[in-house]
């Protein structure tokens, strides 16, 4: 399945999302109630927010004064968001516990990651409680955040696999496309097995499947890579990763016209989320809380798909929400993956260090 942004460069993108946030939104500083207000002039009086992830997550250092400008827009709030390019949500997630453990103030204001960094987190004493509900309830409902109110969905995505369409020997639809010796040794995989861990479940291919799988496919791939580095398979260094992480930075590849498409295999899928959580020895509390309720606010999630083509599924007009619809309609079906799906699934850390091992030697 295919899924386009409409322009083709980020400084277009922030062009529209910025006429986004100043022309159209529901939320304005108007309409708030006491709590947001209060909160708004608190995270005001805060002033500033410190954000660490990979630089193409939300636009980057350039998505950063996009997301200022919309905060100010809806919350009549003024933040400055110090933006430090980070590396993947595992490490962050690594250095911030460190941080916490030590008696340290957190270096990073909100932690980004899936159920996999999340979950281990939200059972320690880590993550600050929040009542979201209360600033935005017509936006914030159960359905939105998990394990007791510690961490929030942001944003919805599909796991499955990227590929170059022009250089591809075929056009693959399945996993088992690429044990297919057309394929060996011009596909990559990654060091951490990204989508594999899920397939592990007994609700998808189980522990015996998927380890014989990325045991054969240990044999086809020619190299590991790091979700994201697309320029990698849009020059044809390798022709597919397997499996890649989400399909937001391939999408942004595809407004840059790079010859790529993201697949969703029809028994190989999860719909996952990206989840925000506060930890407790935070430094800038009231901003971080500003920050993720306007991810929340419609505005919000137009600028979050522009800037990494992501957004909530379960709010109207979605475009997440239209590719599950279309995938199922083809017959797919996904598993929906939470911090509480993920703490149910005994041994998928265990099982999941197999896998590593199995694609680092190979």
């Amino acid at each position: 399945m295919r899924s386009r942004l409409h322009i083709g460069k980020f400084a277009a993108i922030a062009i529209v999302a910025l006429l986004n946030c100043i022309s159209s939104g529901r939320v304005h500083a108007a309409d708030m109630n006491a709590a947001l207000k209060e909160l708004a002039a608190a995270a005001t009086q805060e002033g500033t927010l410190t954000l660490s992830w990979n630089g193409e997550v939300f636009g980057g250092s350039a998505g950063a004064r996009l997301f200022e400008a919309g905060i100010a827009k809806a919350f009549g709030a003024t933040i400055h968001i110090n933006f430090v390019p980070g590396s993947d949500p595992a490490r962050i997630a690594n250095q911030m516990l460190t941080e916490y453990q030590a008696g340290q103030k957190a270096s990073v204001d909100i932690l980004l990651g899936s159920a996999a960094q999340m979950s281990p987190l939200s059972q320690r004493d880590f993550f600050l409680p929040v009542d979201w509900h209360q600033y935005m309830p017509d936006r914030v409902g159960p359905d939105e955040v998990e394990a007791d109110n510690k961490i929030i969905r942001i944003g919805t995505t599909l796991s499955g696999f990227t590929y170059n369409n022009q250089l591809a020997p075929m056009k693959p639809t399945r996993l088992e496309d690429f044990l297919k010796p057309e394929w060996k040794g011009r596909i990559a995989s990654t060091p951490y097995a990204a989508g594999f861990d899920v397939l592990l479940s007994d609700d998808m291919w189980g522990v015996k499947r998927t380890l014989d799988y990325v045991t054969a496919l240990s044999k086809q791939i020619a190299g590991l890579i790091r979700c994201g580095e697309n320029e990698r398979l849009a020059n044809g260094e390798y022709l597919a990763i397997v499996m890649d992480c989400s399909g937001q930075t391939t999408t942004l590849w595809q407004a840059k016209g790079a010859p790529l498409d993201y697949v969703l295999p029809p028994d190989a899928t999860s719909i996952r989320y990206y989840y925000f959580g506060l930890p407790k020895n935070i430094q800038h509390p009231n901003a971080a809380k500003l920050y993720t309720l306007f991810t929340m606010t419609e505005e919000g999630q137009k600028l979050v798909w522009q800037t990494w083509a992501m957004d909530l599924h379960k709010y109207p007009g979605s475009h997440t929400r239209e590719q599950i619809a279309a995938f199922e309609k083809a017959g797919g079906k996904a598993t929906e993956v939470t911090v509480a799906w993920w703490q149910k699934q005994a041994g998928i850390d265990e099982n999941k260090g197999q896998l590593v091992k199995i694609l680092s030697t190979k």
